[in-house]
């Protein structure tokens, strides 16, 4: 490691896995993720949740008005389907067609925030996934268990054993991403399955359960799935920093007020999409492998979902000295609190785009 100044370009990042929420935080948070991202996969669990192409067309626009006049002129939200007992697979296929609907995602009801509308069991929907597997439309999962039973660090092995893993084996044509993994259970899907991709979060590479609860609960790095121990954090990094093209950026940004966060019983989620792309970055410095940065934050999502590359770049910078410091929260119209994840490597990277 060194402590000059580095500079490097890359094609412009992607987020294949956000939350940006409605009303007043869509508007809070999106110019966070526009600014940075070309595109980025918006997460259908809002009230009501996004069954429908119609419901999709709506939110999309809500989202490139929220986008703000910073927005990259190529900000291009991808707009997902809530996989429950409302899709109608007609309707799906169409709006896929048009251009309108990217794909569907599966919530296990209960695993996560606005999960109560998904399903008990993924096999059950083997008709809409076979359907969408002719179709090209990929399936995204919250691979996680809700069985009270089980000890909740391995809930996303568990999920993977008895729900995904037969549907992989079942529909093989099927593009399948296991969102935000956090165990090597779901490292190992992915590498077992060339169809099967993996979504890899800033927090989940960054932290383990004794940031989490050591010396204190921190509520602000409470999410879901949880993030696990230090040696599933570490598999997660190298795999991250590999080189696989099979493993790529998707921050799982996810707002919630302070108000949530700092209760007794605590939202999941954690809004990192200000310095989402620089808390990367320092974990790829670290690690000696920023040639790698590129193929992980720009290209290997894009290829994955059969997506253009980015032609468009940007320029990362690291400062030799901490001068910089970045705010750790943000307001939103109404004035609500949101603690931001990642102010520590922002004040070592810039970024901006290439013109």
């Amino acid at each position: 490691m060194t402590d000059e100044t580095i500079t490097l370009e890359i094609a412009a990042p992607d987020d294949w896995h956000v939350h940006l929420r409605d009303d007043e935080m869509l508007s809070a948070v999106t110019p966070y993720t526009a600014n940075v991202f070309r595109h980025a996969v918006v997460m259908p669990n809002i009230t009501p949740p996004v069954t429908s192409t119609g419901a999709a067309a709506a939110y999309r626009e809500r989202v490139l008005a929220a986008a703000g006049p910073d927005a990259r002129h190529d900000f291009t939200p991808m707009m997902v389907l809530y996989l429950n007992e409302q899709i109608v697979v007609d309707d799906l296929l169409a709006g896929a067609a048009d251009g309108v609907v990217f794909g569907a995602k599966y919530y296990p009801a209960g695993a996560t925030t606005n999960s109560a509308a998904g399903g008990n069991d993924l096999l059950a929907f083997s008709p809409v996934l076979e359907a969408m597997a002719g179709a090209g439309i990929p399936l995204l999962v919250h691979a996680e268990s809700t069985d009270p039973s089980l000890d909740i660090f391995d809930r996303e092995a568990d999920f993977i054993e008895k729900q995904l893993l037969p549907v992989v084996e079942q529909i093989p044509e099927l593009r399948v991403t296991v969102e935000h993994i956090s165990t090597r259970a779901g490292l190992n899907i992915v590498k077992d399955h060339p169809q099967v991709g993996g979504s890899i979060t800033p927090h989940h590479l960054t932290c383990d359960r004794s940031d989490l609860l050591a010396n204190g609960m921190r509520p602000h790095l409470y999410c879901k799935p949880v993030i696990n121990s230090r040696e599933e954090r570490m598999a997660i990094a190298e795999a991250a920093t590999s080189g696989n093209p099979s493993f790529f950026f998707g921050t799982d940004s996810a707002p919630h007020p302070l108000s949530k966060k700092e209760a007794e019983k605590v939202a999941a989620g954690i809004f990192n999409a200000p310095y989402a792309l620089e808390v990367v970055a320092e974990l790829f410095f670290e690690r000696g492998c920023l040639d790698r940065l590129e193929g992980f934050v720009s290209h290997h999502g894009a290829d994955h979902y059969g997506v253009e590359r980015s032609p468009a770049k940007v320029r990362l910078t690291r400062r030799a000295d901490t001068e910089i410091d970045p705010p750790e929260a943000m307001f939103t119209a109404d004035g609500a609190e949101v603690r931001i994840f990642g102010a520590d490597a922002a004040r070592r990277w810039t970024w901006e785009a290439v013109v």
